[in-house]
């Protein structure tokens, strides 16, 4: 079953100032309409990994992300874009 909310721990320094490592976000989990500027939970698909990002540009299925501390990401602009299936969840609160 699919828990429509759930909660993540920031382990980078990617999205500072915005969010600190060490940060929980708490994520929609339940298929949410992403646009331009929100901050999402994605699963790199290369290696499973889970980044929170802020999504730079969508194009039909593929969304393109890019941290807010661009000398500490890893994100579109190395990897390009993900899928849209990709996307866990949109960040709801930080905390």
């Amino acid at each position: 079953m699919k828990l429509p909310i759930k909660i993540f721990r920031v382990a980078e320094r990617s999205m500072e100032p915005t969010i600190h490592s060490g940060a929980y976000v708490l994520a929609n989990c339940l298929k949410p309409k992403v646009r331009p500027g929100d901050i999402v939970v994605i699963r790199y698909p290369k290696e499973g990994i889970i980044m929170v990002k802020r999504v730079s540009s969508i194009n039909g299925d593929e969304v393109f992300i890019q941290g807010d501390n661009p000398k500490e990401s890893l994100d579109s602009r190395h990897f390009g874009a993900v899928k849209s299936g990709d996307v866990i969840g949109k960040v709801i609160r930080i905390f």
